[in-house]
């Protein structure tokens, strides 16, 4: 089939519009006006310019596909720039959809975040479970997938915590003690590619981590003991931290905002056990045995 994928330029997607290519499929790429990808030749994706918040665009890149899979979404908000959770989470999956029903397409994926949730803190959460709310009410046959923190080598997630042990007093929120379990790129794009052809993951979401749950705190003392360097940490209360952070959080260099803070500061794990058995995933790939090469390849990339 055609499948159009939204944020296929982006740290998961690069790894997905492979996956799905390689399962036989027709890859067609929305891709911002704005962004750096340029198609070469030899790649085998279809390449439609035109913004996701742009009706006539997402029409015109759903025009003659089979299914969408929609990744775009945001870690942290640049409201100067029109850049919030509502808008790139909420508002984006409300158009893709649109214009996928539109043009009577019948088969959605939807990468949403593990922790979404009405009731959530973070705008983030909260954000992610109405773009759910959005596919789910489609009517169309949806896909939901929910990962945790995703890992992969050279990714963002491993750079910001060596920046993190690197510095000069290590803040620790309220002891560390929120849970992570973070799931690999390729436990990730894998089932998300493969789902396109499985009736029986139609109508569902899947919780997605990895196999350990580790507290931040002790992630980062493992990051710290690699590279042989003493923390000095600093424990602080959320209620204190917060209204400070929410006076920074507007300057962009600032490394934390209060969503991200809500986010730091309470568990993010699941059940992987239905998800991996349903995709024949055989053993999850392990963070922390992956962890020592993850570092290296930060290294490298720094080199």
């Amino acid at each position: 089939m055609k499948v159009l994928l939204t944020g296929g330029t982006g740290y998961v997607g690069r790894m997905l519009r492979e996956k799905i290519h390689e399962d036989g499929h027709q890859v067609r790429l929305l891709v911002r006006k704005g962004s750096p990808y340029a198609a070469s030749p030899s790649d085998p994706y279809e390449v439609v310019r035109g913004d996701i918040m742009d009706t006539h665009a997402c029409l015109h890149a759903a025009d003659g596909c089979e299914a969408v899979v929609n990744l775009v979404g945001i870690i942290r908000e640049y409201p100067r720039d029109g850049t919030t959770y509502q808008a790139m989470h909420t508002e984006a999956t409300y158009n893709i959809v649109d214009a996928a029903r539109r043009m009577g397409i019948e088969r959605f994926v939807q990468m949403s975040a593990l922790g979404a949730r009405p009731d959530a803190r973070s705008q983030y959460h909260v954000t992610k479970f109405e773009a759910e709310e959005i596919v789910r009410r489609s009517n169309m046959r949806w896909t939901i997938f929910r990962p945790s923190v995703i890992f992969h080598p050279g990714c963002e997630f491993m750079q910001q915590l060596v920046d993190l042990v690197r510095r000069p007093v290590v803040p620790v929120i309220d002891g560390g003690k929120a849970l992570l379990q973070p799931v690999s790129l390729e436990n990730v794009t894998g089932p998300m590619a493969r789902c396109l052809r499985m009736p029986e993951a139609q109508d569902r979401v899947y919780e997605t981590g990895g196999p350990d749950r580790i507290p931040f705190v002790d992630l980062v003392g493992r990051v710290a003991s690699h590279y042989k360097v003493w923390m000095n940490t600093i424990p602080v209360s959320s209620g204190f931290l917060r209204p400070l952070v929410r006076a920074m959080q507007r300057f962009s260099t600032f490394p934390l905002t209060v969503d991200q803070m809500e986010m730091l500061i309470e568990d993010n794990v699941c059940d992987p056990e239905p998800f991996r058995q349903a995709f024949g995933i055989e053993k999850l790939d392990s963070f922390l045995e992956a962890l020592p090469s993850l570092l290296d390849a930060v290294e490298r990339k720094a080199a």
